[in-house]
């Protein structure tokens, strides 16, 4: 079954593995939560070519981030598509078809910046978590003292999300095979949606089972691994990444960077 989750196999090689998992597990936030903060569309466009460069040069599977990444994007249309129509006072251009509707310039420049932030941490975050396994991202937020009852229920969660997935993929076949045709993204998306309501109660009363099933055999809730020590190695790493991230924000002027590269592209 292929996994719709963004880690990487047990037996995959990576170049990263020998960073401390928690670290890998704290890079992304360092670089997200600036520019979901700060309304710098030149800071998204430098996090994206720094996790790029990144990705290129670990040899991370950038096909595999980006098929990943295709399912989410009419989401995120969807979510920035109609700012343009309500937000903002300075009329770009109208649209005439009975009814007026204006497009706002305000909106059209929110609506690209909500796009490029929301794409921009969905990428960032699949990129460094896809050089975890498994069973390296429980071990970090352990290790991070989350509570072992969220991270019981998370486990249990991601558990399930490949089930569930898996389980619609062939009742949809199953109807298409009966000769039910779905034509449309919004007729695959109702389906779906359908289908989900349905699968999620059934899980539930197998998630319970689950449970106590792990209880029988002796599950405390508490999650145990093998310590790894963080090592100086890993801590210089965090803190180059971090006095990165702060030189961007306030100490280089990155949309004069930006216009003088396609100053010169131009010429």
């Amino acid at each position: 079954m292929k996994t719709i989750l963004p880690f990487r196999h047990e037996d995959e090689k990576n170049f990263l593995n020998k960073i401390h998992p928690v670290i890998r597990l704290i890079l992304p936030f360092i670089f997200v939560v600036p520019f979901l903060i700060l309304d710098d569309i030149f800071l998204i466009y430098t996090i994206l070519l720094i996790t790029l460069t990144i990705i290129l040069i670990f040899r991370i599977n950038l096909i595999r981030i980006l098929s990943r990444l295709k399912s989410i994007i009419p989401f995120i249309l969807l979510i920035t598509i109609f700012l343009p129509l309500y937000v903002g006072e300075t009329i770009a251009f109208q649209i005439n078809f009975g009814i007026k509707i204006n497009i706002y310039s305000e909106g059209i420049s929110l609506a690209y910046l909500m796009f490029f932030r929301i794409f921009g941490s969905v990428f960032v975050f699949m990129a460094f978590f896809s050089t975890l396994t498994y069973s390296e991202f429980i071990e970090a937020l352990t290790k991070l003292r989350f509570p072992s009852l969220f991270v019981g229920s998370f486990i249990i969660m991601l558990h399930y999300i490949p089930i569930l997935a898996n389980s619609n993929r062939k009742i949809l076949e199953a109807q298409e095979l009966r000769g039910k045709k779905i034509t449309t993204y919004w007729q695959k998306l109702k389906t779906h949606a359908f289908i989900m309501g349905k699968t999620i109660v059934m899980n539930m009363e197998r998630s319970e089972k689950l449970y106590e099933s792990l209880k029988m055999r002796g599950f405390s809730g508490k999650l145990t691994f093998v310590s790894k020590r963080i090592k100086i190695s890993d801590i210089s790493i965090l803190a180059f990444f971090f006095t990165l991230t702060i030189s961007l924000i306030f100490f280089i002027n990155l949309e004069l960077i930006y216009k003088g590269v396609f100053a010169l592209f131009l010429l």
